[in-house]
């Protein structure tokens, strides 16, 4: 999608959110069902896909883990950010490229030490090809950073609840 159809697009959908906030509000259901060992089938908005452990972790490697889809969520949603804050404010950028670094310990999962943060940090490097200026580029990720979801999501606490639901066996 070139440039301009992408400055055309997200213009139309910035200026209806404005008007009509109630557009841009979404509620979405995310099924995760395991099948089988930790082999796990995953649904949303009609798309499937299978999440599941390596084999050292007692898995059978036949998907990417849950960490990889969401650490791939972060870095994918920073690149898409940046190619639409840069089509947003007509700033010419090509490639946009992010290596996602994350320090992690897994001993608070598996063996139970709670003063084990799983995730100790997290680094981007953002690599962005384009001839303009630097004081605009950086304007460009500075506002898309400001706007990302899920820099959102990772760098302040989230709400989260949890409700549970028993189905018990039919006796045969």
């Amino acid at each position: 999608m070139g440039q301009e159809i992408l400055q055309a697009a997200l213009a139309r959908a910035e200026n209806a959110f404005a008007k009509r906030p109630s557009l841009a509000k979404q509620d979405k259901v995310t099924t995760a069902t395991v099948r089988e060992g930790t082999l796990c089938e995953v649904a949303e908005d009609g798309w499937k896909f299978a999440v599941d452990m390596p084999e050292t972790l007692g898995g059978t490697a036949k998907a990417p883990t849950p960490g990889t889809y969401v650490r791939s969520g972060l870095a994918s949603c920073l690149a898409i950010g940046y190619s639409m804050r840069a089509a947003l404010l007509g700033v010419p950028i090509g490639r946009v490229q992010i290596e996602l670094r994350a320090d992690m310990d897994l001993r608070g999962i598996f063996c139970g030490v709670a003063t084990v943060p799983a995730y100790n940090g997290i680094t981007y490097v953002v690599t962005v090809e384009s001839d303009a200026p630097e004081a605009d580029i950086l304007r460009v990720l500075d506002e898309s950073d400001a706007r990302s979801p899920y820099v959102d999501v990772f760098r302040r606490p989230q709400l989260l609840r949890r409700e549970t639901k028993i189905v018990r066996s039919a006796t045969v």
